[in-house]
């Protein structure tokens, strides 16, 4: 019989539930990770600082993937990260590196990773709700509208964070 081996996975949660499913996973004495940073937000009458999950929507896990099931259980979870089917698992040097980013006294961005070529999304401005590909990446991204009936297309440079994947 083999040993039991562990290791960290990752899991997508419902909007806004990456605290519950932590709450609820720490409760099945199942070893988990919510990366957080520090953030200020500003209401019309103060200032406060608040955690908030580094990576939106995803909590780490460290299970033996026959738990896996345990896990789908808890409410507000909806799968595993992985590719057909089957979740990957990250590496614990991966987790390591994650940590000491957390622990560190800079202050964290969360940046979109995009592809030249996908599909996206603007979801703010006078462009919001139209869907293009993207061209070209950096602070502001070139966002591209193909108009296939007349053979052209019109591009124009968007905020990286007014865009979404589709």
């Amino acid at each position: 019989m083999s040993p039991i081996t562990k290791k960290w996975y990752v899991v997508y949660t419902r909007p806004k539930f990456e605290k519950k499913v932590l709450q609820e996973t720490r409760l099945q004495h199942i070893e988990c990770y919510l990366p957080v940073k520090q953030e200020l937000r500003q209401w019309s009458d103060r200032v406060k600082r608040l955690q908030s999950p580094m990576f939106p929507n995803y909590l780490f896990v460290k299970i033996d993937i026959q738990e896996k099931v345990k896990i789908l259980s808890l409410g507000g979870v909806i799968h595993f990260v992985g590719f057909n089917g089957q979740p990957i698992a990250v590496s614990d040097d991966e987790i390591e590196k994650i940590r000491r980013i957390e622990g560190g006294s800079q202050t964290l961005t969360t940046e979109y990773y995009y592809c030249i070529g996908d599909k996206v999304r603007v979801t703010q401005g006078a462009f919001s709700g139209m869907e293009g590909i993207l061209l070209r990446k950096s602070n502001q991204v070139r966002f591209v509208i193909k108009l296939p009936v007349i053979s052209q297309a019109v591009s124009v440079e968007i905020e990286s964070s007014c865009i979404e994947r589709i």
